[in-house]
């Protein structure tokens, strides 16, 4: 029982130490009609050369070379020069065309020997520190064509030099097979920048339209990261600047630097980060974050690459989330524009995290990896796009309410002023009734009183006033017209005598009777 207990625990353990030495050294690839293409990472084996001094012959004498054990080789950013090799054995029966691909496009030198029986056949010398022309064939990745001798095996060392990020995603493809695929990675790359541009040109004519600068600013966002995207990817040093190497190496972190000065004047614009409301705090830190942009780009242009792109990366990561704070705060308090806002730079957050974890070896590359600031710029545009447009409908909902306010108090003072009118018009009208009643009453009053001035109070008749007002009147008439006057006295006799008889009493009550 315990020599069974022995077995059983040393067995495994055998099984690995004899296992080991097989699988330290990869197998030969096998190129046939079974397969479109061929992923040579598992066959891949490394070699550091720290001295940047080693030659091809060097390095097929060596005995450090070791397994590169995963699919797309990720060394992350390294100041060594690296080797690398597979063996390929062809059993196609002519010789046949092959197309070696490396879908990584940033890599300063590469050089490509291929190796019979340890013997160098063929060189190729390509890599972005060189004219775009000497690619062997013009794509913006790194593609190699190679004729394959008929049911032969060759070594194929690779010699790769990079101050940025050492990746080498490689493939092996019949030509039809890479025509197809490359076809798809074209038309999405079209969709993608296509998609880009059309943002440009609306919010140009928008901003045109309506003179808002924060489409200015969204415009050349996009612009700066379309631009960012197409020299990450090779597409730039292809069609726009084909020679200009130098500049090709500063374009990345230019493009990205600049990327985020424009964000951080729209995050600005957008969300009124200038506003004397917002915390002090969050102000100062845009403040902060646009003179760190500053100070990105002018690294862009002048420090060596490798730094520049620690600075440029953990830059755009500290603009990402004081973005994301102030769109946070914004969203606390209310503000659904800047829920959008979150929302897009949560993605291009994610993408650009993917990204630096891809670059520094903490991801694996493949598919989402290697494109996620597509995806992630993208899905920004996007939502700012719905951020933006949501403003825009916020604004003119506003405005409306505004109008549809002012309106209503234009209507409210309108119907004021007539019921003021109307009650100025009841008054007038009444005060002008009143006027007249009071002038009726006046001359009423008047005739009375002129009645009384005219009238014997004892007899009713009319007095002597009267009778010389009378008198002067009816000289004039008759004295216009030529007319004769007449004047009838009537005389009581002995009233004197009767008044003083038997009294005013008596002779008064003499008078009434008379009139």
């Amino acid at each position: 029982m315990p020599r069974f207990l022995s077995v059983m625990v040393l067995w495994p353990l055998l099984t690995m130490l004899l296992a080991s030495p097989a699988a330290a050294m990869p197998a030969t690839l096998t190129l046939n009609a079974d397969q479109q293409a061929y992923t040579v990472g598992p066959w891949l084996e490394i070699l550091e050369d720290k001295s940047a001094g080693l030659a091809v012959e060097d390095v097929m004498a060596s005995d450090q070379w070791r397994p590169s054990q995963s699919e797309s080789v990720n060394l992350g950013v390294t100041h060594s020069d690296w080797w690398f090799r597979f063996s390929a054995h062809s059993e196609y029966r002519r010789e046949q065309l092959f197309l070696l691909e490396i879908a990584y496009s940033n890599l300063d030198v590469i050089e490509i020997f291929l190796v019979d029986e340890n013997r160098v056949i063929e060189t190729f010398t390509m890599g972005d520190h060189f004219p775009f022309h000497r690619r062997p064939i013009d794509h913006h990745n790194f593609v190699t064509p190679v004729y394959w001798p008929a049911e032969k095996t060759l070594d194929v060392y690779l010699h790769v030099r990079s101050s940025g990020a050492m990746q080498l995603p490689l493939t092996i493809w019949h030509p039809a097979d890479f025509s197809a695929s490359d076809q798809k990675r074209q038309l999405a790359a079209g969709l993608y920048f296509g998609a880009m541009f059309i943002m440009v040109l609306y919010n140009l004519f928008m901003y045109f339209g309506i003179g808002d600068r924060s489409f200015i600013f969204y415009v050349g966002f996009v612009g700066c990261i379309s631009l960012f995207v197409s020299s990450l990817t090779g597409y730039s040093f292809q069609y726009l600047w084909p020679e200009a190497i130098s500049w090709n190496e500063k374009s990345i972190g230019f493009f990205l630097s600049l990327a985020v000065n424009f964000a951080v004047m729209f995050t600005h614009r957008f969300l009124g980060a200038s506003d004397e409301t917002r915390p002090w705090l969050i102000r100062q830190g845009l403040r902060l974050m646009y003179l760190l942009s500053l100070a990105m780009l002018l690294s862009s242009l002048f420090v060596p690459y490798t730094r520049m792109l620690v600075i440029v990366i953990g830059g755009s990561v500290l603009a990402c989330i004081a973005a994301l704070i102030l769109g946070i705060y914004g969203w606390v308090k209310g503000e659904i524009a800047a829920r959008h806002y979150v929302l897009a730079w949560s993605s291009v957050m994610i993408g650009g995290l993917v990204l630096a974890g891809n670059k520094a070896s903490l991801l694996p590359q493949n598919a989402i990896t290697d494109n996620a600031v597509q995806i992630g710029s993208l899905m920004l545009v996007a939502m700012l796009s719905f951020a933006i447009a949501h403003r825009l409908n916020e604004e003119r909902r506003r405005r409306y309410d505004a109008q549809y306010e002012a309106l209503t108090h234009e209507r409210n003072a309108r119907a004021a002023k007539e019921d003021a009118l109307l009650a100025q018009q009841r008054a007038n009208a009444e005060l002008e009734k009143k006027v007249e009643e009071r002038t009726e009453a006046l001359r009423k009053a008047n005739t009375i009183l002129e009645e009384l001035s005219e009238t014997d109070v004892l007899t009713g008749l009319k007095n002597r006033r009267y009778l010389d007002e009378a008198g002067k009147r009816e000289y004039v008439r008759c004295f216009r017209y030529r007319r004769p006057v007449s004047l009838v006295f009537v005389d009581l006799d002995h009233f004197k005598s009767l008044n003083d008889t038997h009294g005013h009493l008596i002779g008064d009550d003499c008078l009434r009777t008379v009139a």
